[in-house]
């Protein structure tokens, strides 16, 4: 595998994980407070708009308690396809609510939508973070699993960016019985979609990401999907990646040797190029309707409305 990141500079990795200097619609200073304002606003009106359709819920026990919004307004019925959303910002920033317009176009396609947040990276004290992160979310996964199992919901769908791109690829490949999950649940994971996705962490390491969360290259290791091996045997549901056309050089690196990888392994794997699409606004326009991400998201989950 290519490990010529190795010979990076401090300056050089920053550069290359830093999408916003790769953005061509802003100044890189301009372009991280635009995206909190419009993202904010944006959720804050949706949020209002199904208040009697919005709840939260908690999933996981002890230090992996965590909390999900549930958008499921009246056109949605109970038994309905399930969409997951994973935020992204690094692991350390943002929050689920920031990101609740995205709830919005899966709503209006007849999806309900399960929001989970997770504890930001630097306020946990067990020393390892990371792996703590993907195992909060692994615990939101397999309760909305068996939720859907209850419900009678004929599918459920992964969707995540960023650093949430990368928990996805996580919970792509997780065993679920390990969760208490039932064959018929874990039968509802249908798809999932990685936005702007990170496979391998340890890059990240000595980089600007890293100066907060202070993880080890043992923990980066044990949180890259790119070098978790497969288990034999077992059947995974499609994955897409889906990257913007103006993300930086590494990002497509990583994206496209991870697809490798499981395509070698034998697991359907998608890459879709969001043309005309940086970082940040991959999201932005979501709730277009004539958006190409939304679209082709919408063409890839067989139960939309």
């Amino acid at each position: 595998m290519n490990e010529y990141w190795n010979s990076f500079t401090r300056e050089k990795t920053d550069e290359q994980y830093n999408p916003t200097l790769w953005t061509r619609r802003l100044p890189t200073e301009e372009l991280l407070p635009a995206h909190v304002a419009f993202t904010e606003s944006h959720s804050s009106i949706y949020r209002q708009e199904v208040k009697d359709g919005l709840q939260t819920v908690n999933f996981g026990e002890g230090e992996l308690l965590g909390s999900m919004d549930v958008f499921r307004p009246e056109n949605v019925p109970e038994d309905a396809p399930i969409v997951i959303y994973i935020h992204g910002g690094w692991w350390q920033w943002f929050s689920k609510e920031q990101f609740s317009f995205l709830a919005e176009p899966f709503n209006k396609k007849g999806f309900a939508v399960y929001m989970p947040g997770y504890r930001m990276a630097q306020d946990w004290n067990n020393g390892l973070p990371m792996e703590s992160i993907v195992k909060q979310m692994q615990c939101a996964m397999a309760t909305v699993l068996n939720e859907a199992e209850q419900r009678g919901s004929s599918a459920v769908y992964l969707v995540g960016h960023s650093a949430g791109g990368q928990l996805v690829a996580m919970l792509h490949q997780t065993d679920w019985e390990q969760f208490g999950v039932s064959k018929v649940a874990q039968s509802k994971f249908k798809a999932a979609f990685s936005l702007a996705g990170l496979f391998d962490i340890r890059p990240l390491v000595k980089s600007f990401v890293n100066d907060t969360i202070k993880m080890s290259m043992d923990s980066a290791e044990k949180v890259s999907p790119q070098l978790i091996p497969l288990r034999e045997g077992i059947k995974l549901c499609p994955l897409h990646l889906i990257l913007p056309e103006f993300d930086t050089p590494e990002f497509f690196r990583q994206t496209k040797e991870y697809q490798e990888k499981l395509l070698k392994s034998g697991v359907n794997c998608s890459f879709s190029l969001a043309n005309d699409r940086d970082h940040l606004n991959i999201l932005e326009r979501l709730n277009d309707v004539d958006d190409k991400v939304l679209e082709y998201m919408l063409e890839n989950m067989d139960c939309h409305g």
